[in-house]
């Protein structure tokens, strides 16, 4: 589903007359706005460019009654590329592209929930193996116990359709994650999650290279080389002993992918600094990460860089509140493949990211 900004504007409009019109509880509205500069100078003797891109998120949801709940939200960006909602300046005014990118109902109790639809991702996850802007649609179900001030546990389940084919050649995904926290009396948080996410890919029918990125093809291009079966394991460590606003943040995540024969494992590990939630507060963030060739399917993982797969990324990035409800950040990525033939230099590339986000 797609319409133009203009069709937009009209939507936000009625929207905001029906908020005005109901009950505020019950009807609630708000997206975002982002604007980013982005360079990136790609070595080998390759040519460095710039360009101006932006975002734009606007969404409601309406409490049918306390535990039901209805979502929908419009995001820009291309209707083909499931991992960027993002829009390049300088496509000669044409007009902007829209779509409906959440369309999901919720039934939340105290110990469960389940919602199906177009939803956003329920999973504990980076960027690694689940890019942000990924919401699948289908149905997940959530299973909580214990207590979240002490130690808690939550069993996700997710089931989404990747491509919808005639016969026996349709794509899907199921999988499962657990994910357990714990919080000590003092300033100490830990969670460590684990999950396994199976995919039957049959057909490649809808796929473009923006959705390989680096995964292995079969012989004549109609099929994956690779299976794809992902066991990712995550843990956080959160201290808060500097302060209110200087809480410490250790990320590490490792996936491996047992549907491939060769190589197939990843790893993550990032170290934040500070937090980005009210006026004045400053993070800052150093991350790692590798992912070998099939270690994850591309199609769903992030697109901070020209490499999906195959690629070794250094992540420095600074995140400033000037004001309520804008959030500035600059991320600077140092990358390059993981491997290459023979002959062949693993020069390192750079991207500079600079953005500015306004949230209502």
């Amino acid at each position: 589903m797609s319409i133009t900004l203009s069709a937009l504007a009209l939507l936000a409009t009625g929207l905001t007359v029906a908020s005005q019109a109901q009950d505020p509880p019950k009807l609630r509205f708000g997206g975002d706005f982002r604007l980013r500069y982005e360079h990136t100078s790609e070595g080998n003797g390759a040519p460095s460019f710039g360009k101006e891109v932006f975002r734009f998120r606007a969404g409601l949801s309406y409490a049918l009654r306390e535990d039901v709940i209805a979502r929908a939200r419009l995001a820009t960006g291309s209707q083909e590329d499931p991992n960027s909602t993002d829009i390049t300046l300088g496509d000669f005014f044409d007009d902007l592209v829209v779509s409906l990118d959440v369309a999901s109902i919720e039934l939340t109790r105290k110990h469960w929930s389940v919602v199906g639809g177009k939803f956003v991702n329920p999973l504990v996850s980076t960027e690694l193996v689940w890019d942000g802007d990924v919401n699948p649609s289908g149905v997940a179900g959530k299973v909580m116990v214990g207590n979240p001030s002490r130690v808690a546990a939550t069993l996700t389940g997710l089931y989404f359709m990747v491509d919808a084919q005639p016969g026996d050649t349709s794509s899907d995904m199921g999988g499962g994650q657990i994910s357990v926290t714990g919080s000590t009396a003092g300033k100490w948080r830990m969670t460590a999650s684990a999950g396994y996410y199976d995919y039957q890919i049959r057909s490649l029918v809808q796929t473009d290279a923006g959705d390989i990125r680096g995964n292995r093809l079969a012989p004549g291009g109609g099929r994956y080389l690779s299976d794809f079966d992902l066991m990712d394991l995550l843990g956080t460590i959160d201290y808060s002993g500097f302060g209110e606003r200087f809480p410490v943040r250790l990320l590490g995540e490792y996936v491996h992918n047992s549907g491939a024969n060769g190589p197939n494992t990843g790893w993550e590990a990032d170290l934040y600094i500070g937090r980005s939630q009210k006026t004045g507060d400053v993070r800052f963030r150093y991350g790692y990460a590798l992912a070998e060739t099939d270690a994850i399917l591309a199609a769903y993982a992030h697109d901070n860089t020209s490499l999906g797969t195959n690629s070794e990324t250094h992540t420095l990035s600074v995140d400033a509140v000037p004001m309520t409800g804008m959030l500035l950040n600059a991320t600077f990525y140092v990358y390059r493949p993981h491997e290459v033939p023979v002959g062949v230099a693993r020069e390192f590339q750079n991207r500079l990211r600079l953005n500015a986000t306004v949230s209502f």
